[in-house]
């Protein structure tokens, strides 16, 4: 490693850029002028198949995404129905098994599939084998993405380019590592300096990768004149090292040739890395807070478009649908509370539940109310807006950053994933996360690749930072949390030093003279050289403190030691200590998210229930511990005194109201009901009529109550008009 950059000298001012924070920063070339009609999309999903009415969801965009057979008809059959279509292929296997067996070149390649410390391929689901970045590789997926633009795609995404740390025993991966280090190859098992090196090679490879990709698809802008967007659909760190993967995420978030990222989260990934932590106090919904949290972090503040992802499925054949619909709950809610965001992939593989043929949750199609109940929440997708206000106590506590949250940051670096971490792997970092999140205050990652950036730095006032579990990969890291420190931040130190890596004679901090780089950051902040301390530095402060943060995965610890901590830290940045309130309450808009950790909610209105597949009126939103919900504040449309709607399944495509008369449209898949709900004041008895694209009357059902009127008829992708008379 000793051609990582060395300590940066002390006297250097904190003024100074940061030149090459990170060595894996590769220099990009600059996106033509432009935009992709698919980055101008909010809702999007991916499928395999071509245009199918009962998929066809009204969402913004498509992703095919199709292997081993032809996708230029799929392409074709979507932007025909009107939708922006990319073109998705995975970066990290051979799908359709092509290049590795020599059918695309001629030339068998085993020796550069993936393989464990016994020789084995590793292979996804046990059909397609993950691939080593080589040359021939890149050769390959270039060509695919040549073959996707011409096509018509507006849009390339390489999926999931990740590697295995566990592999690399693989012929090629040896010669690369020799050619790179310059020294014999080690095994990964060999060491944890083996390990680190063999990770941070993959995310060097991964680098490269994405750079002769974005630049295929770069050419063929500046060719054609077209605009070609190039998006990344990644992983969470978090569900990377439970499945002891590495790829180039904060390593990537700086190099300008990525227009965005997709944020890759269902309930898989959330219970890996739940399985990866040990305390008694723990909860999928927190764990899914965080993944979602993660994605925001690496691209807020930042030119870079972010899609969440929720799936309301996996492909785990041994959960129900009941399962699957109370997960979908949580991670609906989760990922709403990420106010920065408001562009969604609404679901990956709608064929899993509008088609027959699958056996997901016990057999296909889902169950209708679970598929109304989909089209309801993305309808929501489709409206809402970023920006949001919390709740606290029914009250609100002003717009975003106004209050005691959004200000703690858990410092974590892509060489998490690089690091040979004990069992459980998570216990050092979820332990300063989770028992944050299960107390209602929304902590966030702090991604130290971005530590140089000021828009972001200035999003926090207290970062938390150990290096137990991660190195930081130079100097310079350091010197920017020593700066904006300087600058008025409260920094809390965790944890001792001397593992492995640390007493590895070869990485940057012996080169420098330092035992570790916690001890280089400590004599950089001016420590005392006490073990528990705190003092000031500038206009900021440090707290320090040799606690390991695996710790706090007990609740006592967390009460006795980690928010006492915490409390210190916002009171020496001027802030006040922070508000538990056991639970998220956030208004978007109309919409109301919430969630219920340790103590109930109780808000009282009149409220939709957007998880009720009959979008029930509701006085009072009244959740219990772990449950969430959402809905939509609907008091202003029904104080109106003529006809109002509520809320409908996806997608509204339009309303208006003129001479007494209420008229919208309806666009969603073929197959499954749409609904909606009314308001129509008592005294008025309405006419309802419905109307498909074609002139045909719909078949509708109408239920009145009260004022309140429900809706139910076939859903059409060409749209279905209701009038109201």
């Amino acid at each position: 490693m000793r051609d990582y950059s060395r300590t940066l000298n002390k006297s250097i001012a904190c003024t100074v850029a940061v030149a090459l924070l990170w060595t894996l920063n590769l220099a990009f070339g600059s996106k033509t002028e432009g935009s992709s009609d698919f980055l101008q999309a909010k809702t999007i999903f991916q499928t395999n198949h071509a245009y199918e009415p009962r998929i066809a969801i009204a969402a913004d965009g498509v992703i095919v995404h199709r292997h081993g057979l032809p996708f230029e008809r799929a392409v074709e059959s979507w932007q025909q129905n009107g939708f922006a279509v990319g073109r998705m292929f995975f970066a990290d296997s051979d799908a359709a098994n092509a290049y590795w067996t020599g059918k695309w070149d001629g030339t068998p390649h085993p020796e550069e599939v993936e393989r464990d410390r016994t020789g084995q391929v590793v292979k996804c689901a046990g059909v397609r084998p993950y691939m080593l970045p080589t040359e021939g590789w890149i050769r390959y997926l270039e060509e695919m993405t040549d073959k996707s633009l011409a096509a018509g795609a507006t849009a390339i995404l390489p999926e999931e380019p990740l590697a295995h740390v566990f592999t690399g025993y693989e012929e090629s991966f040896q010669r690369l590592w020799e050619d790179r280090y310059k020294e014999p190859w080690q095994p990964q098992h060999a060491s944890a300096r083996a390990r680190f090196l063999t990770a941070q090679l993959k995310n060097e490879l991964y680098l490269k990768l994405e750079e002769r990709l974005f630049r295929r698809a770069d050419h063929f802008e500046k060719s054609v004149h077209k605009d070609v967007a190039f998006i990344l659909p990644i992983h969470s760190l978090y569900s990377n090292i439970a499945a002891q993967l590495v790829a180039p995420l904060g390593t990537s978030a700086n190099l300008s040739g990525i227009d965005g990222y997709i944020g890759q989260i269902w309930t898989g990934p959330v219970n890996w890395a739940l399985g990866c932590y040990d305390s008694p106090r723990k909860s999928f919904f927190a764990s899914a807070y965080v993944l979602y949290d993660y994605f925001t972090q690496l691209t807020v503040e930042s030119d870079k478009k972010l899609w969440l992802l929720v799936d309301p499925v996996e492909d785990n054949p041994d959960h129900k649908w009941s399962e699957f619909a109370e997960w979908y709950k949580h991670c609906i809610v989760a990922m709403l509370l990420m106010d920065d965001v408001d562009s969604y992939e609404i679901m990956p593989w709608p064929d899993r539940i509008f088609l027959p043929g699958h056996g997901t949750g016990g057999g296909t199609p889902a169950p209708e109310d679970y598929r109304i109940t989909i089209l309801a929440v993305t309808q929501v997708l489709q409206e809402i807006t970023a920006g949001g206000t919390w709740i606290s106590n029914a009250r609100p506590l002003g717009p975003k950053g106004a209050n005691s949250r959004k200000r703690i940051g858990i410092a974590i670096s892509d060489t998490l994933m690089w690091q040979q971490l004990k069992q459980p792997r998570l216990q050092g970092v979820y332990s300063m996360l989770l028992p944050l999140v299960e107390r209602g205050v929304p902590v966030s990652s702090f991604i130290m690749e971005r530590v140089d950036e000021q828009a972001y730095l200035s999003r926090f006032n207290v970062i938390v930072v150990s290096y137990e579990s991660f190195k930081p990969v130079s100097a310079s890291v350091n010197t920017a949390l020593v700066c904006w420190v300087r600058s008025g931040g409260a920094l809390i130190v965790l944890g001792k030093d001397g593992d492995e890596l640390d007493r590895c004679e070869d990485f940057w901090w012996h080169d420098a003279g330092f035992d570790s780089p916690l001890h280089h950051l400590l004599v950089q902040l001016e420590s005392p050289g006490k073990p528990n301390a705190d003092w000031e530095l500038g206009a900021g402060c440090v707290i320090r403190n040799d606690i390991s943060p695996a710790k706090f995965a007990n609740p006592a610890v967390v009460e006795q030691t980690y928010l006492p901590l915490l409390d210190t830290a916002l009171k020496k940045a001027g802030k006040s200590t922070m508000e538990r309130p056991n639970s998220f309450v956030m208004r978007r808009g109309p919409f109301i998210i919430a969630h219920a950790e340790a103590d109930s909610i109780r808000l009282s209105g009149r409220f939709i229930d957007i998880f009720d597949p009959k979008l029930s009126l509701r006085d009072t939103i009244q959740l219990a511990p772990g449950q969430s919900g959402l809905y939509r504040d609907v008091a202003d449309k029904m104080n109106e005194d003529r006809p109002s709607l509520l809320h409908t399944t996806h997608r509204l495509t339009s309303q208006d109201y003129k001479n007494g008369n209420l008229q919208f449209s309806i666009s969603g898949p073929a197959k499954t009901p749409a609904t909606a709900r009314l308001y129509v004041p008592d005294s008025q008895h309405p006419q309802v009529t419905a109307t498909g694209s074609n002139g045909e009357s719909v078949k509708i059902t109408v239920q009145k109550h009260g004022d309140i009127v429900s809706l139910k008829f076939p859903n059409n992708p060409g749209g279905v008009t209701i009038k109201i008379h």
